[in-house]
């Protein structure tokens, strides 16, 4: 279900959102009852063959 807009720019219903990322901003989401889903996602970490390599050598 998509959100609609009428003439006077008002929703006609709610917008649904998926949050990345600012807990804060779902928080206020949902205290406006608006649908929205958390998704939990960092980036990924690359790091360097030698550390690889010490890491290894450490566990």
């Amino acid at each position: 279900m998509e959100a609609t807009k009428e003439k006077d720019g008002i929703y006609k219903s709610k917008p649904r959102v998926a949050n990345l990322g600012i807990m804060l901003f779902y928080n206020a989401l949902e205290q406006q009852d608006c649908k929205c889903t958390q998704i939990e996602w960092t980036p990924p970490f690359k790091q360097s063959e030698e550390m690889e390599e010490l890491l290894d050598e450490f566990l």
